[in-house]
């Protein structure tokens, strides 16, 4: 049981990469926070030990800052949501390519502000000059570094 004691969120727990990340790790023992933006698909933890389920819009700040604030510290954030259109990036429309690009960090952002409560030191820096996907990995990377500092890890 490697995360006994420990408490974890997962994010779009619902179906895939996020559902079996939430059973995986309350096999281990953790107290485990399944989130979806789909009740429905989190009713398939009912009655699961070690795990709880609430229903989350990731891209909702106020909903993510109401999520987190009752919950005692968090030791591991999951954020498994993303967004896939039908068809291949070519068949990605303007609109749907606009949300693709935003909903790359922005959760992540979020979530980590919320489950550390500490955002002016965890969103420091800026990544200037970088453009496309380099750009998406770099914003990644300067949000992971600080926030790793900030939760001692």
């Amino acid at each position: 049981m490697r995360l006994e004691g420990k408490v974890t969120v997962v994010t779009a727990a619902g179906q895939g990469i996020g559902k079996a990340s939430a059973l995986a790790m309350a096999r281990e023992g953790a107290e485990v926070w399944a989130t979806d933006i789909k009740s429905d698909s989190l009713h398939a933890f009912d009655g699961l030990a070690n795990i709880k389920t609430a229903v989350l819009d990731v891209l909702d700040r106020e909903a993510i800052n109401d999520f987190f604030s009752p919950l005692p510290k968090v030791d591991v954030l999951f954020n498994c949501a993303g967004f896939v259109h039908n068809g291949t990036i070519l068949d990605a429309t303007d609109e749907e390519w606009t949300f693709v690009k935003g909903f790359g960090c922005r959760p992540m952002r979020d979530g980590s502000d919320a489950a550390v409560g500490r955002r002016s030191k965890v969103c420091k820096g800026g990544n200037r000059g970088t453009r496309g996907r380099r750009r998406r990995c770099r914003d990644l990377w300067g949000l992971s570094r600080p926030l790793a500092r900030v939760v001692r890890v």
